[in-house]
């Protein structure tokens, strides 16, 4: 049974179709299924701009009136993680965070340790020095991720309250 992709807006981003059959090409390499679920994970996925929790997609989609469980929402982020088409964001020990990878700008992350607000930011230079770096000791770069942890405005003001 070949699963059908809910309609969605992503449906006209030239994105959206190639990373459809990437995915259905990784899970039938594993032996797994292209499933109902899976498919609606997947957009739900793509319709996520910056940073998520796997906790936050399964509430979002539950409010969509989706039925999905958490097992399978885990899974699934697994499967497009071992695909690359998201990567895992180290914020914090307590939450694994996502984001989508495939097909975007690498981006750096300001993280205050006070309210676990996240700020995204562009690694144009960052990315220069990267591939150099590669290219210098000659590998063949794959990912790397930036992550800055400190206080922001606010995070430094809420310390000073306590």
């Amino acid at each position: 049974m070949n699963a059908q992709l809910p309609s969605h807006d992503l449906d006209d981003e030239p994105v959206f179709q190639p990373l459809c059959a990437i995915f259905r090409r990784f899970l039938k390499k594993q032996g797994l299924k292209f499933t109902p679920e899976r498919a609606k994970i997947l957009n739900a996925v793509l319709s996520k701009e910056g940073v998520f929790e796997a906790d936050q997609l399964l509430h979002e989609m539950r409010q969509d009136g989706d039925r999905v469980s958490k097992a399978t929402i885990y899974r699934t982020l697994k499967h497009l993680l071992e695909a690359r088409i998201i990567s895992e964001v180290l914020i914090d020990s307590k939450q694994a965070h996502y984001q989508l990878c495939f097909g975007k700008e690498a981006k750096g992350h300001l993280v205050c340790l006070e309210t676990s607000k996240v700020v995204e930011f562009p690694t144009n230079e960052i990315n220069q020095i990267f591939e150099r770096v590669c290219q210098e000791h000659g590998y063949e770069p794959v990912s790397f991720r930036f992550v800055i942890y400190g206080l922001s405005p606010e995070g430094k003001k809420a310390a000073a309250e306590e």
